[in-house]
């Protein structure tokens, strides 16, 4: 199953692919600032897909760190 990070998932065009790639049964790791709204993205891919959604800043480096250690699981 191939996998894919999503930043931005939560809204827009990073919401729009994460639905794109759960369609196609991607393993998605899905990221966004907004922890109410990442948490609506997963639950809504979540029947489709196997998604892991890590909320924070792409600019902060222990978040980096988290979605790295999200991707490799």
């Amino acid at each position: 199953m191939p996998t894919a990070l999503i930043t931005g998932a939560s809204a827009g065009l990073g919401r729009a692919l994460a639905r794109e790639l759960a369609a196609r049964r991607w393993r998605l790791i899905i990221d966004g600032r907004r922890h109410e709204e990442l948490a609506s993205t997963a639950a809504e891919l979540t029947p489709t897909t196997d998604v892991t959604a890590v909320a924070g800043d792409v600019a902060d480096g222990d978040h980096r760190r988290a979605l790295l250690a999200a991707v490799r699981r």
